[in-house]
């Protein structure tokens, strides 16, 4: 009996791993295309959220599966077994979906430091926000705006109270939000050899960046970006528009340009 078994254990199985690579698959086309796009996947959590998919989805379910299915159990059994599979690997999957989705970056933040930082769902939330009030600022594919320092009293006071309740610097804070389109001059004084001696890494980087595509000097500018797990170089247009994401040379290659 447990030589027959055997084969019928690993035909489900083959079975279960070929429904759990079709769902990995779909949701992985939204990380990479959607959720995290570049330079997110590599420098903002995009690899981290696959690595759970694929902890979820090829382990749980598919395993419980080769390790409870047996042929010799009555059908009430089975259908009871995999009953149970089906709904903790369902579970599973369904939590970590929702962890890759809600640590998705919605927007971008050039801060007055000259440090673009990412813009989290959870951290609009706190602010009674949703995406969808980021939408207006849109200037590409994720919204890209300026903050700017707050001014009036009571904005320097619900400055302090979101920093002291919930953490959260001024950078983040949706009632300081302007369009990056107004603040082009702030962006490009943000160029990394604008710096007081900038590194000689950085700057062999941009000069072959603009040979190799033909650019001037003045036509782009190369701020730092600083991910949740890394950093990146945008690269920007004078409109205002990412049109490149470069490995940033003062803290090794986090391949952000693959993404």
């Amino acid at each position: 009996m447990a030589g027959v078994a055997i084969p019928i254990r690993l035909k489900a199985f083959s079975i279960h791993i070929l429904i759990s690579t079709i769902a990995f698959l779909v949701v992985l086309y939204f990380i990479l295309f959607h959720w995290y796009p570049k330079p997110h996947f590599i420098v903002n959590g995009g690899w981290q959220g696959v690595r759970i998919m694929l902890c979820v989805d090829f382990t749980i379910g598919p395993f419980l599966t080769l390790l409870l299915f047996n042929k010799g159990k009555s059908r009430r059994a089975l259908i009871f077994d995999l009953c149970v599979i089906a709904s903790v690997q369902t579970g599973a999957f369904a939590w970590g979906v929702y962890a890759v989705h809600s640590q998705r970056p919605v927007g971008l933040v050039l801060s007055n430091i000259g440090t673009i930082y990412p813009i989290l769902e959870e951290e609009l939330a706190l602010q009674d926000k949703t995406p969808a009030d980021m939408q207006p600022f849109a200037n590409g594919k994720l919204p890209m705006v300026y903050a700017r320092e707050p001014v009036s009293d009571d904005e320097k006071a619900g400055s302090f109270a979101f920093e002291f309740m919930e953490g959260m610097s001024s950078d983040k804070l949706f009632f300081l939000f302007e369009p990056i389109k107004k603040h082009i001059d702030a962006l490009f004084a943000a160029s990394l050899e604008k710096i007081k001696h900038p590194p000689k890494s950085f700057l062999k980087v941009r000069k072959n960046y603009l040979s190799e595509h033909h650019l001037a000097e003045d036509e782009v500018a190369f701020v730092p970006f600083e991910g949740k797990y890394g950093y990146s170089l945008l690269v920007f247009d004078r409109t205002g528009n990412i049109i490149d994401a470069i490995p940033d040379p003062r803290y090794g290659d986090y391949r952000s340009s693959l993404f």
